[in-house]
């Protein structure tokens, strides 16, 4: 009955066979997490723009009226000024080091899309390895449901005692409790996928994959990753060039506040006319009564002397938080790198294990479907030695799963010439 109704519940809704490949293609064009990092690229795209137009001619065009009540004084003014930076020390420190400010954008932008592989790989994987729980612990329902009745049936006639009929109806009620279990294991893990995909329909994801087993040679690559390597993987960790990078800026931007002391220079052409009947807007009227002035002007923010010392701070606490950052981000890289090569390791070993239980769970399921046919065997003892297989299938299965996400995480977080199992 169980099972009856499970069936009905995924045949209400639509179907989505979906391929890792096809994951990644959704991923790309419909994940908040591409859109961020769409947002780095333009980010350093416009800090380019910024950065440049500061030392562009700034226009300026004003009009203004005023008028006196005694004596009443009407007053018509119109002014254009062009504003040229000259120096500025901070905007040219910004200039010099414009390539490291986008290089920060570029490494952003290039992380996101390798977190969103990483998350997109891990959850497809998440979702193979539920979905093949769940299948498992269905047929196994269907199985102990089976020997259930007959059971019922037996103990019904007198046949067996009331032991092993409470002992059939308690792995019956087990069986049941496993399948809900594993079908909301199967549920979070296709809600996690979809959400990542930006899949809004109500549809069930069935993940489809190809790979029976990893290749001997991909095997014995991930074999020889060990914690020597964490160094080689360290110089490679875009979150961690990306903290080397920003601790870089800060450190411009800290010289840039002391560097202050020098003064900003600014040149100005205005062209202004002030008359007591109307605005003039033709080019010929306003030259006929403007007049014009050349500026070059000095500042020097050191003599605000206030403002500058708390600049200087405040950009001096912006290094200092940079270097925190970094220091944090590598330990935690660090302990991310330990933690995947130790469960490498232990996901190989259940690799290896699994797949010779599985040969020799198929070899007994060859045989036991050969003895159904002979009828050396009664259905019921062929149902559980299938239940068996489908049990080493699934821990197979599940083992695989763990490996190819361990290597997953692993090219995340710094071996790149790490390529994933195709």
């Amino acid at each position: 009955m169980v099972i009856n109704l499970l069936l009905i519940l995924i045949i209400n809704y639509d179907t989505l066979y979906l391929s890792l490949e096809k994951a990644k293609k959704l991923a790309k064009e419909f994940s908040v997490i591409k859109e961020e990092g769409d947002y780095y690229q333009k980010l350093g795209l416009n800090n380019i723009f910024l950065t440049t137009a500061e030392f562009l001619p700034q226009p300026s065009l004003s009009f203004s009226y005023s008028q006196t009540q005694q004596p009443k004084i009407t007053t018509y003014r119109g002014n254009l000024t062009i504003f040229q930076k000259v120096f500025d020390i901070e905007s040219y420190l910004n200039l010099i080091f414009l390539n490291k400010s986008f290089n920060f954008y570029k490494l952003s932008e290039k992380e996101r899309q390798e977190y969103l592989d990483y998350l997109c790989e891990n959850a497809f994987f998440n979702l193979l390895r539920f979905y093949s729980l769940y299948q498992v612990k269905k047929n196994l329902l269907a199985y102990k449901e089976e020997y259930k009745n007959l059971i019922e049936e037996k103990y019904r006639l007198g046949q067996i005692n009331k032991i092993d009929y409470l002992r059939a109806k308690t792995d019956y009620a087990l069986a049941a409790t496993q399948l809900v279990t594993a079908e909301k294991n199967f549920q979070q893990a296709m809600v996690s996928l979809k959400i990542l995909l930006g899949i809004e329909e109500d549809k069930v994801i069935i993940p489809q994959w190809e790979i029976k087993e990893l290749k001997t040679d991909f095997l014995d690559n991930i074999k020889k990753i060990t914690t020597a390597k964490i160094d080689e993987a360290l110089k490679e960790n875009l979150l961690l060039k990306k903290s080397s990078l920003q601790k870089t800026l800060a450190k411009i931007s800290y010289a840039s506040a002391l560097l202050r002391i020098f003064p900003l220079c600014q040149i100005s052409y205005s062209s202004a006319y002030s008359d007591s009947k109307r605005f003039y807007f033709q080019p010929k009227e306003w030259d006929e009564r403007d007049n014009i002035a050349f500026t070059l002007n000095f500042s020097f923010p050191f003599f605000d002397l206030k403002n500058y010392l708390l600049n200087i701070q405040n950009k001096r606490l912006q290094l200092k938080k940079s270097q925190i950052d970094e220091r944090k981000n590598y330990e935690e890289v660090v302990k991310q790198l330990s933690d995947a090569l130790n469960s490498l390791k232990e996901g190989i070993l259940k690799y290896e294990y699994g797949k010779t239980n599985l040969a020799m769970a198929e070899e007994l399921y060859s045989l036991a479907k050969e003895q159904l046919k002979l009828g050396k065997i009664s259905y019921l003892d062929f149902r559980n030695i299938e239940n068996t297989y489908e049990e080493a299938r699934s821990t197979y299965l599940s083992s695989l799963c763990d490996v190819l996400a361990t290597v997953s995480l692993l090219k995340y977080l710094g071996f790149k010439d790490l390529k994933m199992e195709e």
